[in-house]
């Protein structure tokens, strides 16, 4: 498999020290129920026994937890288990369902006689999450049960379409090596996705690609094995976020306290490099080094520079929401509320499901895009790291 360089965040070099960043009072946010890692990839063998060692209110989360992860073992083994707690057999007897229509293989419970049938193949699809500027990669893999397998890594920009394509054969353990790995890139394994999902995604991103005249990658019609049967081009497909039950919150005063803390959600790694690109980016430095150097050297304090920094912000973020990114930014926050989901952050994918239909129902009067603290996060995280180079470049300077 090709390896992929990690996105590079946006940098610039247009800020100057004296700008500081305003201080943001803390949100208050309930951290979504986190499980250790040892308990969410418990095998068939101790799946009962990671329930019993937990307090009865959180079986069924854990339940949930494993669904979203496509632990299949954990959930099938409960629901055979008649030890296991009654409230998680039967949240897991629904689970199986839920992964079996998600594509995933489930444990298979065959005598002696299903060992010399002949190999099975099965069909799995991954993604990880977009990043900062709309690309992400995709994964379709056929395993077969003696341990081999075929996969097809694809590449995609949300404004491109197809960007890269690369195709092999590892055993099913290095593909799974394959995807931890991501752990250490992006803090995040690639998650799974509904097969016709991900066909469908990059359908899409290869009519994008053709529509924009932009040179398709080798080998893609080599991988029509992997990447067909395709839903037709303009067919619409649900993202798999639409089909799940989420708790999301539909009163309005539920909705606005969760939006106001929506500013942690940079905390997880699904937008770690989600920043305003150029040249947004640079005009908003710009615009604040012009801004503070206009004040007068006794003035350049926080008092004094934090109203110009809030103020910049809000012109920079409701000038960068146009009607087309608000679309880009509606898809790309689907993916990373997936991604959420099947890590286990329940609570976080939820937030990110408000903040996307926050920016797509954004006005220019109100419910401006810079009143969304997710929003005003990405540029605080650019000025941020503005201010750190210029901290940086001075102190070489210095040395």
């Amino acid at each position: 498999m090709a390896k992929k360089t990690d996105p590079k965040r946006a940098e610039s070099s247009a800020a100057q020290p004296e700008i500081k960043q305003p201080e943001v009072a803390a949100a208050t946010f309930a951290p979504a129920l986190a499980f250790a890692e040892a308990d969410l990839e418990a095998s068939a063998d101790r799946a009962v026994a990671a329930l019993a060692a937990l307090p009865e209110a959180q079986h069924e989360a854990l339940v949930q937890a494993w669904i979203a992860k496509a632990n299949a073992a954990a959930v099938d083994a409960v629901s055979r288990d008649e030890k296991a707690p009654a409230k998680a057999r039967k949240a897991a007897r629904r689970g199986l369902g839920v992964l079996k229509s998600r594509g995933v293989s489930l444990p298979d419970h065959h005598t002696v006689a299903a060992a010399l049938a002949k190999p099975t193949v099965t069909y799995e699809a991954r993604m990880i999450f977009p990043d900062g500027q709309g690309t992400q990669m995709w994964w379709i893999a056929k395993v077969t049960s003696t341990g081999g397998s075929e996969v097809v890594e694809v590449t995609t920009h949300d404004r491109a379409g197809i960007t890269k394509l690369d195709r092999g054969k590892p055993t099913s353990g290095n593909l799974k090596q394959v995807y931890h790995a991501w752990v250490g890139r992006v803090g995040r394994q690639p998650a799974i996705v509904p097969l016709e999902y991900a066909r469908a995604r990059i359908a899409q991103a290869r009519a994008l690609s053709v529509a924009r005249k932009v040179v398709l990658p080798m080998g893609l019609d080599a991988a029509a094995d992997l990447l067909e049967p395709a839903p037709p081009p303009g067919a619409a497909v649900a993202h798999p976020i639409e089909g799940e039950s989420l708790a999301i919150p539909s009163e309005e005063g539920a909705v606005k306290a969760r939006l106001e803390s929506s500013m942690r959600l940079h905390e997880e790694p699904e937008f770690g490099t989600w920043l305003p690109e150029n040249p947004a980016a640079s005009q908003l430095l710009q615009s604040l080094n012009e801004r503070v150097v206009a004040l007068a050297e006794a003035d350049r304090v926080p008092e004094k520079v934090d109203p110009i920094v809030n103020t910049a912000i809000e012109e920079a973020a409701d000038a960068y929401f146009s009607e087309e990114r608000k679309r880009l930014f509606a898809g790309r926050l689907a993916d990373a509320a997936w991604s959420l989901l099947q890590a286990g952050r329940v609570d976080r994918a939820i937030d990110t499901v408000l903040v996307s239909r926050a920016i797509e129902r954004a006005g220019v009067v109100s419910d401006r895009p810079s009143e969304i603290p997710f929003v005003r996060g990405m540029f605080l995280k650019l000025i941020a790291i503005a201010q750190q180079q210029a901290a940086q470049q001075m102190a070489a300077q210095a040395r």
